[in-house]
C-alpha cells in the first residue's frame, strides 16, 4: 500500500515541529548569582557589571573609559533607582535629579517627590542627599506633609551601597 503525498507531509512537518521543541531559553544554574544580582540592584547595575567584565584591560587604558565610570557611578545609580518615578529634570552637571509627584500602589490620597543631591564622586555618605517630599490629599487640595528623612536614608543607602558594588566590580575587571 503507497503512503500518500499527504501523509509524507504530514511526517516532515510533525517532525520538523518536534526537533523544534526543547528548551526555549538558558537552564538556570543554581550557582549562577547573576539573577540575584539582578534582583538586587537592577538592570543597570547588573548590565555595567557586566559591561565592564567583558571589555578588555587595554581598552580601560586607551579608551579612559575606567575613569569615566567612576566619575559618574553615584549619578548613573541614583538615576537608576529612582528611574521607577518620572523625572522632571536631571542636570549631571550640578548633580541635581528631581522626580515628579509619585503615587504608590492604591494609595491615591499620597503622593511623594524626591531631589536627589549628587555632591561628589567618592562613595561616601556625604556624597549624596536624598530628599523625600510628601503631600496629603484633604478632598480638596494637596498639603505639604513631614519629610519622610527614613525613606530617604534607605534610599540614599540603595544608591550607595550599589555605588560600591559597582565600583569593586569595576576595579575588579
Amino acid at each position: 500500500m503507497p503512503i500518500s503525498f499527504t501523509t509524507i507531509l504530514k511526517i516532515i512537518l510533525f517532525s520538523l515541529f518536534l526537533s523544534n521543541c526543547g528548551v526555549l531559553g538558558e537552564a538556570d544554574d543554581p550557582l549562577n548569582q547573576d539573577k540575584d544580582l539582578r534582583e538586587k540592584h537592577g538592570d543597570f547595575v547588573y548590565d555595567t557589571i557586566k559591561k565592564s567584565q567583558k571589555s578588555s584591560p587595554l581598552s580601560n587604558i586607551f579608551a579612559g573609559s575606567s575613569s569615566q565610570f567612576k566619575e559618574n557611578i553615584i549619578w548613573n545609580v541614583a538615576l537608576e533607582k529612582i528611574s521607577f518615578m518620572p523625572i522632571q529634570s536631571s542636570d549631571q552637571q550640578s548633580g541635581v535629579i528631581t522626580t515628579e509627584w509619585f503615587q504608590a500602589g492604591d494609595d491615591l490620597n499620597n503622593r511623594i517627590k524626591l531631589v536627589v543631591y549628587v555632591k561628589s564622586d567618592v562613595i561616601e555618605d556625604s556624597s549624596i542627599e536624598v530628599k523625600v517630599f510628601k503631600e496629603v490629599f484633604d478632598g480638596d487640595k494637596w498639603n505639604t506633609a513631614k519629610q519622610n528623612s527614613e525613606l530617604a536614608q534607605k534610599i540614599k543607602k540603595s544608591i550607595l551601597d550599589s555605588a560600591q558594588e559597582l565600583y569593586i566590580a569595576n576595579e575588579m575587571s
